[in-house]
């Protein structure tokens, strides 16, 4: 907060009468001039304080998707996720995470029977898909203008995030809920919810900071006791800093 100083106040004059002898008066100046002079010190600062940030407008939403880094729904750069699965032997899986250029993320999804290569591209208030490869053993690897020329294959998330906001053919069908997981419990968790022409369902649980850290999957949503597949983060290994 910036401070202002005037001028103006306590006027100190010196005035020298005689031969080797100094006399000293202190005029003071009148109130009115010190009130007025007091409010003009006073009046930038308030205009100050009572003026929205800049790129706000004064609104709290437009403030929060300003906000939004979209590389908080990803794992940090190079770690290794494992998900303890039940309900099929392929629910299980590890996720490592690799940040490349231009605003890509690539993950590479190995349940034991293939590894699925995923690429997304991170705007300011979206994330797409743009490339998704199965029995990908290697690392992919792209220059910056083979990353630019992907196309988008579909809308992973959209920002920001509310409930009953539809992203592709999925649903936001809660948010800010809690979550208990193998890894540590979470709060302010939202769902997305797509359901398939057979009537079977699919839940994708998302945390800021962390991204997917559940996924779940019902063959019957008319049937309460049918067994899910569900997939739950369990532990996450971060990679070696290079020195």
């Amino acid at each position: 907060m910036k401070y202002w100083s005037g001028l103006g106040g306590v006027a100190l004059m010196l005035a020298v009468a005689g031969c080797g002898t100094q006399d000293t008066t202190i005029e003071q100046p009148e109130e009115g001039a010190v009130q007025e002079e007091a409010a003009q010190e006073e009046a930038p600062e308030a205009e100050m304080e009572e003026m929205p940030a800049e790129g706000t407008g004064g609104d709290s939403h437009g403030s929060e998707q300003a906000t939004v880094d979209p590389y908080d729904y990803f794992l940090e750069d190079g770690s290794t996720a494992k998900f303890e699965g039940y309900g099929n032997e392929f629910a299980e899986f590890t996720l490592k995470t690799d940040y490349m250029e231009a605003n890509h993320v690539a993950t590479y999804e190995d349940n034991g029977g293939t590894v699925v290569l995923k690429v997304f591209r991170l705007h300011e208030d979206r994330i797409e898909l743009v490339k998704q490869e199965g029995e990908f053993y290697d690392d992919y690897t792209a220059s910056f203008e083979e990353l630019e020329a992907l196309e988008v294959i579909s809308t992973y998330l959209e920002f920001p995030i509310e409930e009953g906001q539809e992203i592709g053919d999925a649903t936001v069908v809660e948010t800010g809920t809690s979550l208990e997981t193998p890894y540590q419990n979470f709060d302010d968790v939202f769902v997305l919810e797509s359901m398939t022409e057979d009537g079977s369902i699919n839940r994708n649980y998302f945390v800021e900071g962390y991204g997917e850290v559940k996924r779940e999957f019902r063959a019957n949503a008319d049937d309460s006791d049918e067994m899910a597949i569900t997939s739950t983060l369990a532990s996450v290994e971060l990679a070696e800093k290079k020195k």
